[in-house]
């Protein structure tokens, strides 16, 4: 029989997992980790997510689901801001997004800490849902373009961005006939940076039909959101602002 000491810690450990998932049930808060894989050889992007998700997980934890694996199509970066303080996303030209149900679960907030530059575990970011906005029209496609907005607002600004996308932003696209939907996402902030560039803080990805189509409709129509007064003050006040343009390979 184990000492008393023992049972004792043990005890005391069972109640606050009793306490923390029965009695006060924490909240799962879905994650995305977004990961640059290269290409094979014959310029194919084959990343292995399940084998790569079976070393953060355990039994009890929700699976890690493949949201998306995406090919930069981007002609150029649109750029505004100091951008050389952040991370570009258009560095990556291939990349995989994991979804996580429950990031604090699975042992994937372990990849948020900072690790040396030549690690390959420093490019990955992860990223969790703030906001989804969906019309109805729109529940039962699958896009097969993504649009990803990355932006570092100005100093207190989180809330104005926050505001702008909710009561602007996202009616004026919804009223796009190729727009599906739209994810917001908050960076998951290590507690250094060992000197690397992290990305900016916020990212919203916009799912579109295709590529194609939003060129076209573009070509015809002009901007998919036309400038506003919010917009200029919430995007001309921002550290930084990119956009970069990806087609769907697998979802």
């Amino acid at each position: 029989m184990p000492p008393t000491k023992l049972r004792l810690r043990q005890s005391i450990r069972d109640i606050k997992r009793y306490i923390a998932n029965i009695i006060v049930p924490q909240p799962k808060v879905e994650t995305i980790a977004w990961i640059p894989t290269d290409p094979d050889s014959e310029g194919q992007c084959d990343f292995d997510w399940k084998g790569y998700a079976a070393g953060f997980g355990q039994p009890s934890d929700d699976d890690a689901n493949p949201l998306w694996q995406l090919r930069n199509t981007s002609p150029s970066t649109r750029f505004a801001g100091g951008h050389a303080t952040y991370r570009s996303f258009n560095a990556d030209k291939n990349v995989t997004v994991l979804l996580f149900g429950d990031v604090y679960a699975s042992g994937l907030i372990s990849l948020a800490e900072p690790t040396a530059g030549s690690d390959a575990r420093s490019a990955i970011c992860l990223y969790q849902l703030t906001h989804k906005f969906e019309p109805k029209r729109s529940h039962e496609f699958r896009g097969h373009c993504i649009v990803a907005v990355a932006i570092e607002p100005a100093d207190g600004g989180d809330d104005e961005l926050d505001h702008w996308y909710r009561n602007e932003h996202l009616e004026i696209l919804a009223k796009v006939p190729i727009y599906l939907r739209t994810s917001r996402y908050k960076l998951l902030r290590p507690s250094g940076s060992l000197g690397r560039h992290l990305p900016p803080s916020h990212l919203a990805l916009h799912e579109y039909t295709s590529s194609e189509e939003l060129l076209n409709y573009a070509l015809q129509h002009g901007p998919l959101a036309p400038e506003t007064e919010q917009s200029k003050r919430v995007l001309g006040g921002a550290k930084h602002v990119e956009r970069t343009v990806w087609d769907v390979m697998v979802s």
